[in-house]
């Protein structure tokens, strides 16, 4: 029987944000001890794919160390590293598994370090030695690294974006890690690096240029001997030297043909660079679309707002337009502000309140809007994702309040505000609270691809708007200090 070793540490960081990412993130988010990861179980998730698979294999055993993911946010700081990482090195040296499995990120920096994976990975090697295996999943916005990938036998980055595919993920690390404990495979990796950073929603791997990179991978991957051919999109909001495109190639025992395939999708990928260009409408011009649309659920995606990259998720530009240009059945899931939701549970339900709504946490989101609104709900937060992401696992707004905040024409705008930032990918979120986007004209989503998975199938029309923020599709509006330079779209020689 081999004892295979179950950690996780992710976070995917903005360094733009304000505000550091300690341990309470990751403890709002939830950290799973021992038996604890077990809850994963039948959850769409690497985590869950980890436990299903090896549980699901007779001649494996799992050892379950600590898993521990937070909202990405700022840089990391060195408390929540130690205290997070401590138990995972610590259960390593003291259990010494046969081998060891970790779902990762790939874009963590962290106060120490700006290869938050690829420090923790060195740490585990450096335990475990040469010999034993150690394989992870990513997400395809890792910021990939020769430490990465000299340090583990095999990356798999997920292939979707949404990311619906992590659970399968899983299970092929498994699937490969059983082979390597035979003597049936021997990994052998390759990295090559991109001197390009995209806008999030040129990523969506459903249709475009991403879509057809994908292809490609796939095709490479049905060669044998070809394991995995891993796109990283990078996260361009971590301005870090090793910001970037990668592509990790796994090839059985055939080092020379991981670089080449790693080599060939980077060439490929670079001459059509220029496809990567974002576009978005602008708020008003968004709301008036949706506005004149015969049917909905109209989507509008307030990409700039959106938390899953680091955002805080109180911004305030879409809830302007439509209480201003006279939005009627909408609804915005959602915005972040625990002192309006104070406000609204001390009222209690059906009571009308007077406050500032939004824009509080910094000046880059918008500003308080003033609203007077009637409100509709209050809960503790709870709810289960039914998409096809993290299907079957639990999520949590912190307190939440549904309020009806009345516009200048009379309008009324349903508004979904929460304790903490939380990206609503899923209709769960909103169903949970009472609201039914298949009733709605308008949904307003502070994501910028993941909503697709759940929204896509609900929505008569999708519209990315150009809001401001920390995730804005203008990469030229950031101010860069530590990129490797020179690289595309920022500097003019690598655009041509």
């Amino acid at each position: 029987m081999a004892r295979i070793a179950v950690g996780g540490f992710s976070h995917e960081t903005n360094t733009f944000a304000r505000k550091p990412t300690d341990f309470a993130e990751f403890a709002a988010e939830g950290i799973r001890s021992g038996a604890e990861i077990l809850a994963f179980r039948g959850t769409k998730t690497p985590a869950g794919g980890f436990v299903d698979a090896i549980e699901a294999n007779p001649g494996l055993e799992p050892v379950l160390l600590m898993t521990s993911n937070a909202i990405p946010g700022g840089v990391v700081t060195a408390d929540a590293v130690h205290r997070l990482t401590t138990p995972i090195l610590e259960g390593i040296e003291r259990e010494k598994p046969d081998a060891v499995v970790l779902v990762l990120h790939g874009a963590m920096v962290t106060e120490e370090s700006d290869d938050g994976e690829g420090t923790l990975l060195a740490q585990v090697r450096a335990i475990i030695g040469p010999d034993v295996p150690l394989l992870a999943t990513l997400d395809p916005h890792a910021n990939c690294t020769e430490l990465m990938v000299a340090s583990a036998d095999a990356l798999f980055p997920f292939d979707t974006y949404p990311h619906i595919d992590g659970y399968e993920r899983a299970f092929e690390v498994v699937a490969l890690l059983g082979r390597m404990l035979a003597g049936e495979a021997k990994p052998t990796a390759a990295l090559a690096r991109l001197p390009l950073i995209s806008a999030t929603v040129v990523e969506y791997t459903g249709a475009g240029l991403a879509k057809e990179i994908m292809e490609r991978a796939f095709a490479f991957e049905h060669e044998a001997g070809v394991i995995n051919v891993g796109v990283n999109w990078g996260f361009a909001y971590a301005d870090t030297p090793i910001t970037g495109m990668t592509f990790v190639v796994t090839t059985d025992n055939d080092p020379e043909r991981a670089r080449a395939i790693a080599d060939d999708m980077a060439a490929w990928t670079w001459e059509r660079r220029g496809r990567f260009v974002p576009s978005a409408m602008p708020v008003d011009e968004a709301i008036k679309a949706a506005m004149t649309e015969p049917l909905g659920p109209v989507v509008l995606a307030d990409v700039a707002d959106n938390p899953g990259g680091g955002t805080p998720c109180d911004g305030t530009a879409i809830l302007w337009g439509l209480l201003d240009l006279g939005a009627t059945d909408a609804a915005i899931g959602s915005i972040a502000d625990p002192e309006v939701v104070e406000i609204a549970f001390n009222a209690g339900i059906g009571k009308e309140i007077s406050c500032e709504l939004g824009g509080k946490t910094d000046d880059l989101h918008g500003y308080p809007i003033p609203i007077v609104a009637e409100v509709a709900n209050l809960t503790e937060g709870h709810f289960v994702y039914e998409g096809p992401m993290r299907t079957g696992h639990t999520g949590w707004l912190g307190r939440a309040a549904v309020l009806h905040v009345l516009g200048r024409h009379g309008n009324v705008v349903e508004v979904l505000v929460t304790e903490r930032r939380f990206q609503t990918f899923d209709a769960a979120v909103l169903r949970s609270q009472g609201i039914e986007p298949l009733d709605k004209k308008i949904v307003v989503v502070k994501s910028s691809v993941h909503f697709r998975g759940a929204f896509g199938p609900l929505a008569t029309r999708i519209i990315e708007v150009d809001t401001p923020g920390l995730l804005a599709i203008d990469l030229t509006r950031f101010d860069f200090k530590r990129l490797t330079r020179p690289i595309w779209p920022l500097d003019a020689e690598m655009r041509d």
